[in-house]
């Protein structure tokens, strides 16, 4: 099962399959959506409490099948809604897992600004370190145009719109993260700013 996953996943990532060559099995989800829930919890947990990393990890993924279905939803085609979603769930998992380590770098200097705020004032007394974030620009970019790349396959559109659709589905994914990320962290007892 794991190669069945892997094997279109990768070609995925590189550009070389879309999501209708991804398997179409209802077990595998469950374990990519835990899968991807931690992966964004790992990262989201350097910098924030773990209630509140954790709600905004699974609020996020919501946010993910929220978009997915409305999207194949308004093109008439929502029974590509388990490949698409399953694909996106892989894809972005390996992608967030690649941003582990870097983002464990630049994590210690975002938690001593969230002490002092006084310092971003000084764009110069603020120091990160160079190639973690320029590694987490390319995941971040690349991560960006899979999303895209999933979507024109999955709704029979054009590259240009495959992006639209992954600016719409950051956008509600970050809003739906935050809002259902403060609400469990302050539902249990992580500060709220």
């Amino acid at each position: 099962m794991f190669n069945e996953v892997l094997t279109p996943t990768l070609r995925i990532l590189f550009f070389r399959a879309g999501p209708q060559d991804f398997p179409y099995a209802i077990g595998i989800r469950p374990a990519l959506l835990l899968l991807a829930a931690t992966a964004n919890a790992l990262v989201f947990g350097q910098v924030l409490p773990l209630s509140m990393a954790i709600g905004i990890a699974v609020a996020m993924i919501g946010g993910m099948a929220l978009v997915v279905r409305w999207t194949l939803r308004l093109r008439n085609l929502t029974a590509r809604f388990q490949q698409t979603f399953d694909s996106l769930l892989a894809t972005t998992l390996l992608l967030t897992l690649a941003t582990v380590i870097p983002f464990s770098q630049i994590a210690p200097q975002l938690l001593e600004l969230t002490k002092n705020p006084e310092a971003m004032k000084n764009a110069e007394a603020i120091k990160l370190p160079t190639l973690p974030v320029l590694l987490m620009n390319l995941l971040n970019f690349w991560n960006f145009a899979v999303t895209a790349h999933i979507f024109r396959h999955a709704a029979n559109v054009p590259m240009w719109v495959g992006f639209v659709i992954g600016f719409v589905a950051a956008g509600v994914m970050l809003f739906i993260g935050v809002v259902g990320g403060t609400f469990v962290g302050a539902l249990f007892g992580a500060p709220v700013s």
